[in-house]
């Protein structure tokens, strides 16, 4: 399904426009979600303290890092693979960009003069997963020789578990046509699968995530502490890189903490849930999404910003999908697309408190633009990616309201920008170094095969996370219930079919991320990092509409829970 065939036109959009004869809804009549409260208090998030940020916490992590960084060259072959490694599962990777890039540019040239390199299946698959996680081209023919003609892995390979594992993440770095790797993800997976009875729990436990969801679609912040606490307890752990891993972890949970504590302070302020009960009040989530695209110190304007967005995407998505009328969303969306007060006169109160709380933050967040890289044009994009989020809402709303299931194809040409993926993609392009009103135009031109992708991913690991909820109290057609009126198929194959064009829209992802120049990869990093996010979010059911399983103790462990030094 090309990128073009599933994006709107002017006759999708009017197909189910409103008559003028059509009367508003009852307000008996409205929908509920019924989303529960939220779970963290304005109270607690002030109380959070850390004093990780201090000067003299500051000075020991600079002693580390100069101390570390002579390593990297005592390091040869296949120990320097792994230190990469370990360094980028401790969250350290900012801190040592450029002996990493001196690293792999060696690793690139040399790695096949490594001892005993070409019959190692491990050493070789993470060679091939780090270079193209750090966006550098390399032929995925250095695995024809672990697998025969009659696909079946050679010789000693099939008994390499860890091997195999890693064989297992590198086919997930495959760009599409790439048919070893596809062999390779296929063999590996049943191979891991068919020993899981036999293996230890440990290793059990590990595989079996693995299985679930590959390292490459995993937001790596968000699994941090974790391996901070794994590392700490191998016996030939580096004190140093444990030491500085922990003090890093501190600092920026502090920084977190410290920007959460600010974004409470404006969500109280603005009143909205004080005058809107239908929506999620979901701020914390909002605040940890926003981590999980863009973690780094650096990043701390965008991420508040980030944060803000999508609060407003949960509040302007639950007034189209589960509050108002028909006609009071026709309404609405002309007062978006206009930017005018105008329309809203004869709205119910709350969707005048909706409309002039999103104005007043989109102009709040153009100015902090202006503010942090001195841009002065950031505003026209930011309303017209909230003009196209709405005209999508708005879809979607007339199909419920006109009791009509659209086909596959005709649902994702709404559902990937209803997904909030362009507009959030939108945001992060205007927090670029260069001229708004130039380069901007560019980097989105540039990267609009990778939002559009993204976005693919986003609506369908959401509609896999949420579908039997809404089906359940009557929302719009999911990607799921289209595809099985589609194909005349069951819900189950329907699922499997939702995850395969997930797997196929990662390879697509690959390419676009690979090989690309420098400067677009920041942008095409973060852009990515989008999906990972949604991939954790909507793994286990809504981590947005119910904040009480996974989502929570994420919560705790980045935000409110500090790492014992």
């Amino acid at each position: 399904m090309s990128t073009t065939e599933l994006r709107p036109n002017e006759e999708d959009l009017s197909r189910f426009e409103m008559r003028p004869q059509e009367t508003r809804v009852k307000e008996e009549q409205r929908r509920s979600a019924n989303y529960k409260p939220n779970i963290w208090s304005y109270d607690l998030i002030q109380s959070l303290t850390n004093e990780y940020n201090e000067a003299l916490y500051e000075l020991r992590a600079e002693t580390l890092k100069n101390e570390i960084r002579p390593m990297f060259d005592q390091v040869t072959g296949i120990g320097k693979l792994e230190m990469i490694e370990c360094i980028n599962k401790l969250g350290l990777l900012g801190l040592f960009e450029k002996e990493i890039n001196h690293a792999l540019d060696d690793i690139e040239c040399n790695m096949m003069s490594y001892d005993g390199f070409e019959k190692d299946i491990r050493a070789i698959s993470l060679c091939f997963r780090l270079l193209r996680q750090h966006g550098r081209e390399n032929s995925p023919d250095v695995f024809i020789n672990f697998i025969n003609e009659n696909d079946n892995f050679r010789g000693s390979v099939s008994g390499n578990i860890e091997g195999v594992l890693e064989l297992f993440e590198a086919s997930h770095l495959a760009l599409e046509g790439e048919n070893i790797l596809a062999k390779a993800r296929a063999l590996s997976y049943r191979k891991l699968k068919d020993n899981l009875p036999d293996m230890d729990d440990h290793l059990a436990k590990q595989i079996s995530s693995t299985l679930e969801l590959p390292l490459h679609w995993r937001v790596q912040w968000f699994e941090v502490r974790e391996k901070i606490d794994a590392y700490a307890k191998e016996i030939n752990n580096d004190p140093l890189l444990l030491e500085l891993a922990r003090h890093n972890f501190n600092k920026i949970q502090a920084m977190h903490q410290k920007e959460l504590k600010e974004l409470s302070m404006w969500w109280r302020n603005l009143g909205l849930m004080q005058n809107v009960s239908f929506t999620r009040d979901r701020l914390v989530e909002s605040f940890l999404w926003s981590i999980g695209v863009a973690y780094e110190p650096h990043y701390s304007c965008l991420r508040k910003c980030l944060t803000k967005v999508v609060t407003f995407v949960l509040v302007i998505d639950d007034l189209y999908d589960v509050y108002d009328s028909p006609e009071e969303l026709e309404c609405f969306t002309r007062a978006i697309v206009r930017w005018d007060s105008e329309e809203i006169q004869h709205l119910p109160n709350c969707m005048k408190t909706c409309f002039w709380a999103l104005y007043d933050t989109t102009n709040e967040i153009a100015r902090d633009i202006k503010k942090e890289n001195g841009h002065n044009g950031a505003l026209p994009y930011l309303k017209k990616a909230w003009v196209d989020f709405c005209n999508s809402l708005l879809m979607e709303s007339r199909w419920y309201n006109n009791g009509y299931t659209p086909s596959i194809g005709e649902y994702l040409r709404f559902a990937r920008i209803s997904s909030s993926g362009p507009l959030l993609s939108s945001t992060i392009f205007s927090f670029g170094r260069e001229e708004v009103t130039g380069e901007l135009i560019n980097v989105q031109k540039e990267m609009e095969n990778l939002v559009y992708h993204t976005s693919l991913i986003i609506r369908l690991c959401n509609d896999l996370g949420t579908s039997k909820a809404e089906l359940e109290r009557g929302d719009s057609p999911s990607s799921i219930l289209c595809y099985m009126r589609d194909a005349n198929v069951s819900e189950e194959i329907a699922r499997e079919h939702i995850k395969n064009i997930i797997a196929n829209t990662w390879m697509k992802i690959n390419k676009e991320y690979i090989g690309q120049l420098p400067m677009l990869q920041v942008y095409a990093k973060l852009v990515t990092n989008m999906a990972r996010v949604c991939h954790f979010i909507y793994n286990n059911g809504d981590g947005f509409g119910i904040q009480d399983h996974d989502t929570k103790k994420l919560v705790k462990c980045l935000l409110i829970e500090h790492l014992r030094m």
